[in-house]
């Protein structure tokens, strides 16, 4: 299991999560404390979306720093 749809509450629809890379873990620890459990969180894989979520619980996500946006396509 690589990939899931689920409901992005910042997309305002279904989009395709992903989970975490180590970088990403990495930077919701330092947010959220050494001791809190990443091993189950997903990432909406939209354009300019930052949000994460553990697999089925939206009310437990949040959002990465900006510096984990994608840059944007050169037109």
């Amino acid at each position: 299991m690589t990939e899931i749809e689920r409901e992005c509450p910042t997309c305002h629809s279904r989009q395709k999560f992903r989970p975490l890379n180590p970088a990403e873990k990495t930077a919701v620890r330092e947010k959220r404390g050494a001791r809190f459990y990443v091993g189950n969180l997903w990432r909406c894989t939209a354009g300019q979306c930052l949000w994460y979520q553990p697999y089925l619980n939206r009310g437990k996500g949040g959002l990465l720093p900006e510096s984990f946006r994608k840059e944007a396509a050169p037109k």
